[in-house]
């Protein structure tokens, strides 16, 4: 029997607005000033990469890596069970990743609080899934609190946290989120920054759409769909890494062959695919099936010099 099918998916699909930091941003918003922010998105990248004449052999044949898997900073897989939270699994993970290539450790993190939270944003109280632009604003208005004081029981989904988990907050004050795919974006284009944020170690988090051939991906390498497959839901997941030669068959239709595929971390448990690891075809980001690209990014993060080419 599928894992798929017994699992919770939840993502709602976003278009880009003009308002979104991207990774070329080079203002503060009067809101990221007032939380104490002091540099533009682009302004702490810049920091990511020496210039050209000062990098290591080691650093210009980074550049040109055609495999890439960050998996070994990530934080265990967790299981969303049948809840929409797949939003909420994916926006923490992108944290814990960075507090542990950032810092060697990081604390287990509520999932539940940050599925709340993002659902108060939005004013919805059913298990309706979240946007991801807006599980980035949660997390950077409300933070995140320790699984241990907010733990994951799926039927608690809509339980109010106390004020004692929303003082977190203040831990997340610098944070700073942006999105890759902005408006009238290349599809070849977004591919080739996706991968250049890998190779920095900088992972993200995006949303994809499901068609019926992923109750056959158990093994994890979900397969480009088939002109007749029939769609099943939007689910989001982090993107840990790539590999140029990935090689993926449509079970299906043996004909529909893909070359080349992104690494994800799933929210279905470590039943699922490699150890809850999968791939997902290059052809999904270029067909525009594979899109709402974040991440985030913290001014001491990037100053501990464990992210970027060097």
């Amino acid at each position: 029997m599928s894992i798929a099918k017994h699992k919770g998916k939840g993502w709602r699909k976003d278009y880009p607005d003009f308002r979104d930091n991207s990774d070329d941003t080079k203002t503060l918003s009067k809101r990221q000033k007032q939380r104490g922010v002091k540099e533009s998105v682009s302004e702490i990248l810049a920091r990511l990469n020496p210039p050209p004449s000062k990098r290591s052999a080691a650093a210009k044949k980074a550049e040109k890596a055609t495999k890439v898997d960050l998996s070994q900073w990530c934080s265990p897989v967790e299981d969303q069970g049948e809840l929409g939270a797949c939003t909420a699994h994916a926006g923490v993970g992108l944290y814990e990743y960075f507090e542990r290539r950032a810092f060697g450790k990081h604390t287990d993190a509520s999932r539940l609080f940050l599925y709340k939270t993002t659902r108060n944003l939005l004013k919805w109280t059913a298990d309706d899934g979240a946007y991801l632009r807006t599980t980035m604003a949660a997390m950077a208005l409300f933070g995140l609190c320790p699984e241990k004081y907010w733990p994951y029981v799926e039927d608690q989904f809509n339980t109010e946290p106390t004020a004692f988990m929303y003082s977190y907050a203040q831990n997340f004050q610098a944070l700073l989120y942006y999105r890759l795919d902005t408006k009238g974006i290349k599809e070849q284009i977004l591919l080739d920054k996706i991968k250049d944020h890998l190779r920095n170690g900088l992972p993200m988090m995006f949303g994809f759409t499901c068609f019926t051939s992923l109750d056959q991906a158990d093994d994890g390498k979900i397969p480009f769909p088939d002109r007749n497959e029939e769609v099943e839901g939007g689910h989001a997941v982090m993107a840990v890494g790539f590999d140029d030669t990935m090689k993926i068959v449509n079970p299906s239709n043996k004909e529909i062959v893909s070359i080349g595929a992104i690494k994800i971390k799933n929210s279905w448990g470590v039943e699922w695919g490699d150890k809850g690891y999968g791939w997902l075809p290059y052809e999904y980001i270029l067909q525009g099936i594979a899109d709402d690209w974040w991440t985030m990014t913290k001014a001491e993060w990037i100053d501990t010099k464990q992210f970027g080419l060097s």
